[in-house]
């Protein structure tokens, strides 16, 4: 069978995919082309700008606003008095402003809080970026070795296979000389039939999984094929589950990402309170002004540019909510259970996060105790292979007895493979939960 593989060129900061050369491929090569291509790291990083962006928008509250700005003018005709029914335009003469208007606020809590907000909700999408970078590459690591574990299931289920028929080759042969009844020639039938099913049950497995590697690593193309290259040596862990919860809080981007959000929550409850505070700004126009724009005349005048004088106003504007229906007092209470509801998420995520550590952490020294067994019944079943070999070398067993060995040491082989990519599994999940690299929490 002939198989291409992968080949990784690099240009710039872009990966190119080729099968016109071979080699293998590591997982943490497959892990760096993830982080070029998944659309999940491009949309975050993309979040991350948003939120930068947000804290500039929020940032201009506290700067001078200046426009251009025209706008009509009334001023009150000499005889008329303001305490009197005055008529637009009758009792007043229309005329118009142009020029420059700035704004400046002198005081406003909810400004500056919510620059503050904004600042720590940059951070959280900072973190979340690398949250989300750490859960593509727990998905990438899993993906490649559940495709290694297919590939080598593949080989192990092709020699079962072939096994299986030389087995049933050997049956019906001694049942023609009269040395085997034809219940063992059916039961070697079945044997082979079941054998050839779990071995092309195994290839579409195969496929499946190379499938779900490549969509791990954002790419599409079925026809990239490669070869992995997995690590041969599973030392014991390093750590007490105990360490291990204390390398979680310090380093897991999720309780980070949560105490952040509760600090944002607090702040959220101040802005919501400071609704009630009053609001003061300065505001200043300087331009040139226009007092009559009464009749055709004096519009034409003005075109002209004749009966325009220089202008400046200047004063302060304040507001204060008074009545505003309740709603004041509904944010607040909104933003209050919003607050305890991350109150209640962090404690759920330092649940889930220890139990899955727990989970892990005697699952993967489970493992390491089946990965010895599983290597001393592959030793074993070699030895009884060599011994049965030797006898029948020496007529003292049959063929019957090492087509029955060589199957035993396949059976184990096969069983050692699982183990070994569990193992691999389990660990690669542990070093995520906890924030380190799996080198790190291993001997």
């Amino acid at each position: 069978m002939r198989i291409k593989i992968l080949v990784i060129v690099l240009l710039g900061n872009q990966f190119f995919f080729l099968s016109a050369y071979s080699r293998s491929v590591t997982v943490d090569e497959c892990v760096q082309i993830a982080y070029q291509h998944h659309p999940e790291i491009k949309a975050a990083i993309e979040n991350q700008d948003a939120a930068v962006s947000n804290y500039k928008i929020a940032a201009a509250g506290s700067n001078v606003v200046i426009d251009a700005s025209a706008k009509t003018v009334e001023y009150l005709n000499p005889d008329r008095s303001p305490g009197q029914v005055n008529i637009p335009g009758k009792d007043t003469t229309i005329g118009l402003f142009a020029g420059l208007a700035a704004s400046y606020n002198i005081y406003d809590p909810r400004i500056s809080i919510s620059i503050n907000i904004h600042k720590v909700n940059v951070d959280v999408a900072k973190l979340n970026t690398m949250l989300v970078r750490n859960r593509v590459a727990l998905g990438v690591k899993k993906a490649y070795y559940q495709y290694a574990l297919a590939r080598e299931s593949t080989l192990y289920r092709e020699k079962l296979m072939k096994k299986f028929h030389e087995k049933l080759l050997k049956i019906e042969v001694l049942h023609k000389m009269g040395q085997s009844s034809a219940l063992e020639v059916s039961r070697a039938q079945l044997d082979y039939e079941t054998a050839k099913l779990d071995y092309d049950r195994s290839k579409n497995t195969e496929n499946a999984m190379k499938t779900n590697l490549l969509i791990s690593m954002g790419i599409i193309d079925e026809g990239i094929d490669f070869a992995p290259v997995v690590e041969q040596n599973y030392r014991e862990l390093k750590y007490a589950l105990d360490e291990l919860y204390n390398f979680a809080q310090q380093n897991s981007y999720e309780i980070k990402s949560v105490l952040l959000r509760k600090e944002m929550g607090k702040m959220n409850i101040e802005l919501q309170k400071a609704s009630r505070h009053p609001r003061v700004d300065i505001q200043a126009a300087f331009g040139m002004e226009n007092r009559n724009l009464q009749n055709k005349e004096a519009i034409k005048d003005g075109l002209m540019g004749n009966n325009w004088s220089p202008t400046f106003h200047a004063g302060f504007t304040a507001s204060m909510p008074v009545y505003s229906g309740g709603a004041i007092s509904a944010r607040i209470d909104k933003s209050l259970s919003e607050y305890n509801a991350v109150l209640y998420e962090e404690k759920k995520l330092n649940l889930n996060i220890k139990s899955q550590i727990r989970s892990n952490y005697y699952l993967l020294i489970e493992l390491s105790k089946q990965l010895q067994n599983s290597q001393l019944m592959v030793q074993n079943a070699e030895k009884h292979l060599k011994l049965t070999q030797h006898y029948y070398e020496r007529g003292q067993s049959t063929q019957m007895d090492v087509s029955n060995a060589e199957l035993s040491l396949l059976g184990a082989q096969l069983a050692a493979v699982r183990t070994k990519y569990d193992y691999l599994i389990t660990k690669a999940e542990l070093a995520h939960l906890v924030g380190l690299k799996e080198e790190q929490i291993c001997k």
